[in-house]
């Protein structure tokens, strides 16, 4: 093949790839305009949805509310200093203590309880031989993505 042919078959694909990535390029801003709508439809939807359920509550009701959730956060939060778990992980065993009808004072209990078998548990003795076999026989319970 010639130098200049191939210099011209170089410079056509060179246009027609320019020319595609021009094309792609378009397409994408349009869909990103496309998306940008949608969102500022959505956060408009979610907004008036707000507002009205916000506008439905009279002061002391939105005080109180605003209260329990506090409440709630310190009680986790106090938790977390007593046992030395993470807040993470303490919301989600509060999760399944209020799914299984428990409380998280339960939660609390059981992780001092846990941390006090725990620290006492000396190497060769029965609590450790225990603590082996949980852990040997502990199975991963399957994980539902859809909840």
């Amino acid at each position: 093949m010639a130098l200049a042919t191939l210099s011209i078959d170089l410079e056509a694909r060179l246009a027609k790839l320019e020319g595609d990535l021009g094309k792609a390029a378009r397409l994408n801003e349009r869909t990103a305009k496309e998306i940008a709508d949608r969102w500022e439809s959505a956060g408009a939807s979610v907004r008036a949805a707000l507002g009205a359920a916000f506008a439905g509550l009279s002061a002391g009701a939105f005080v109180a509310m605003t209260r329990n959730i506090i409440d709630g956060l310190d009680a986790l939060n106090d938790v977390a200093d007593a046992t030395g778990a993470s807040i993470e992980s303490i919301s989600a065993l509060e999760d399944i203590a209020l799914r299984t009808g428990a409380s998280l004072d339960t939660v609390e209990q059981a992780l001092v309880k846990l941390n006090s078998v725990l620290l006492e548990a000396k190497p060769g003795s029965a609590t450790e031989a225990e603590l082996r076999a949980l852990v040997q026989k502990a199975q991963p319970l399957p994980i539902d993505h859809n909840e």
